[in-house]
């Protein structure tokens, strides 16, 4: 069962030719393809009816806006089907096969580009999972081809990220398609590797369906589920989970403690400053590494048996620190399950309650950020009204995240200010050229707009 499971992505046509039902999905019901000699590594598309027509598959994704990236398989699949065919031991699941004897270069993540709009009314189905269980490695490459041409199937865009510590995603699919998602996931890394000791979070939008808001599907493989700066030198599935409330237990748990509990708010800085728990420490930080340094700064010399309660996004990166804490030996370790977007859904569907989170919960999708509360916690980084509307500056060379007001947005044009602004506008200046740096995209600071 094993080698088959590896020979699944030695066969590249074979996959090709699953995607190029996808052609026929989009409007491309003209194109079909065939294969070509055995001793061909090219896969040929051509009109039907028309002759000697030759494209590559590469052609066809530029053309059809369909990017596929598998790069350098063949080879490696030429060397790896007669290893394996000249080997009279099977290789087994968590064994990595012995390496070929020539490089082969780090691959990059497959991804997929819909080629156009989404039809006209059809909504789209924001949501999370994430589970932490053990993937041997050596079958992470094969999942990551399998899921990918699952779900490319339902039009799916979003990111997944593979780990030997697991599954994490954030997807936008369409509703018909929701449940094809579930099952897919299901069958393909939950059935096959466990739900581990915490179990499968799923968590969807706290906004009704609606618009597609991410651009693309993207799969790839990482070293770490969450990168948290401290690989090799503690292992999360050797660690003990944290303790998980569900909302409404949270809730209560809140109501009693008040603001006695240490209450830790493990997002970045331009998350928790559109909206954050009453009395939480919030990190300043620009990532989930600088969180980390943060915390063991906060919790130094702390008794390790008083409690520390956790919350994030959607959970994940409290279930990976909630277990560093556990390790590092913290005893009462207590978080938020499903993260804020559960406690959203919580508080909406008890609209008696008062809630103990003030504001948005930002997502890491076109949208942004979600509305958990009316309550605007933030202001304008341009002319500081109140105001909670995260964007980026339209100048892509520069590209800040920062709060931004409707009157700002049109007099500013989207940008952050007279320099992006003048760029935009003219298509010249230095604010063309900006070099890329993450840490300064996420720190608007005080912005020049006069």
């Amino acid at each position: 069962m094993a080698s088959c499971r590896q020979l699944y992505r030695l066969n590249l046509k074979s996959s090709l030719y699953e995607l190029s039902g996808l052609a026929g999905k989009h409007g491309c019901q003209n194109l079909h393809f065939k294969n070509t000699t055995a001793s061909s590594s090219q896969l040929r598309w051509s009109p039907p009816g028309t002759k000697n027509t030759v494209n590559t598959w590469s052609n066809f994704c530029q053309q059809h806006r369909t990017s596929v990236a598998i790069p350098r398989l063949v080879g490696y699949q030429l060397y790896r089907k007669n290893h394996t065919q000249a080997t009279a031991a099977p290789v087994e699941a968590d064994q990595d096969p012995s390496p070929p004897p020539f490089p082969i270069p780090k691959r990059k993540p497959i991804l997929y580009i819909p080629p156009g709009p989404s039809p006209p009314g059809r909504k789209h189905q924001t949501l999370t999972l994430y589970t932490i269980t053990p993937i041997p490695t050596s079958r992470l490459e094969d999942l990551r081809e399998e899921i990918f041409l699952q779900l490319v199937k339902f039009d799916i865009t979003g990111r997944i990220y593979l780990a030997k510590d697991g599954i994490n995603l954030h997807l936008c699919c369409p509703v018909e398609h929701v449940k094809d998602l579930q099952s897919s996931l299901k069958d393909l890394v939950l059935d096959r590797f466990g739900k581990g000791p915490d179990g499968a979070i799923w968590n969807f939008s706290c906004e009704e369906s609606g618009d597609r808001v991410f651009r693309k599907l993207k799969v790839a493989v990482k070293k770490q589920l969450v990168a948290d700066g401290r690989l090799g030198t503690w292992d999360v599935q050797d660690s003990t989970p944290p303790q998980y409330l569900e909302p409404e237990k949270f809730h209560a748990h809140l109501d009693k403690v008040g603001g006695n509990a240490l209450l830790v708010d493990m997002r970045n800085h331009f998350e928790n400053e559109v909206g954050t728990f009453k009395g939480a420490v919030k990190m300043d930080c620009n990532t989930f590494k600088q969180n980390m340094d943060l915390l063991d700064e906060l919790l130094e010399g702390r008794d390790k048996n008083k409690e520390v309660l956790m919350v994030c996004t959607g959970g994940i990166r409290c279930s990976i620190s909630g277990r560093y804490l556990r390790q590092k030996g913290f005893t009462d370790v207590k978080m938020l399950k499903g993260g804020i977007t559960s406690y959203g859904h919580y508080i909406k569907s008890n609209p008696h309650l008062k809630s103990h989170f003030l504001g948005k919960n930002f997502t890491f999708d076109g949208r942004r950020g979600e509305r958990i509360t009316e309550d605007v916690i933030s202001t304008c980084h341009q002319c500081h009204t109140p105001h909670d509307d995260i964007t980026n500056c339209a100048n892509i060379r520069c590209h800040l995240l920062f709060i931004q007001c409707p009157n700002c947005r049109a007099k500013w044009k989207n940008t952050c200010g007279p320099e992006c602004h003048h760029a935009i506008e003219t298509g010249t200046g230095p604010a063309l050229s900006k070099p890329y740096d993450y840490h300064a995209q996420v720190r608007p600071g005080s912005l020049l707009t006069s």
